[in-house]
């Protein structure tokens, strides 16, 4: 029993080393950096995703930077490797189907039209 758990520990502490410096490696100078560079709507800078990644994170963890820009877009779309506003057929704060969301607008607007003229009838 105390074996297992040492071996727990040990796992843990394993993948601490491994995963946390990676993560810490960027700088605060570097995320605002490439902030900055986000706000014209695209990156012009050589960031590697891990730097990208990290001003995201940065960025999502700010809600200061989320309601003043669209920075986190912008982010997103150099990790997924599309240029921002590419048509993907998406709605933007959403992500639902850009197609579905307009039928069911005129699934409702038709079906207030026939409600409409089944009562007056």
């Amino acid at each position: 029993m105390k074996f297992r758990i040492v071996g727990v520990l040990i796992l843990t502490l394993v993948v601490a080393l491994v995963f946390v410096p990676g993560a810490m490696a960027v700088s605060q100078s570097t995320i605002n950096a490439i902030i900055k560079d986000a706000q014209d709507g695209h990156l012009d800078g050589n960031w590697t995703k891990a730097e990208v990644q990290a001003a995201l994170n940065y960025v999502r963890n700010h809600p200061a930077d989320q309601a003043y820009g669209d920075d986190e877009a912008v982010l997103e779309g150099f990790l997924s490797g599309s240029e921002p506003g590419a048509g993907t057929g998406n709605l933007s704060f959403t992500g639902s189907n850009l197609l579905l969301a307009f039928g069911a607008g005129i699934a409702l607007i038709g079906g207030g039209l026939l409600l409409r003229r089944r009562i007056t009838a």
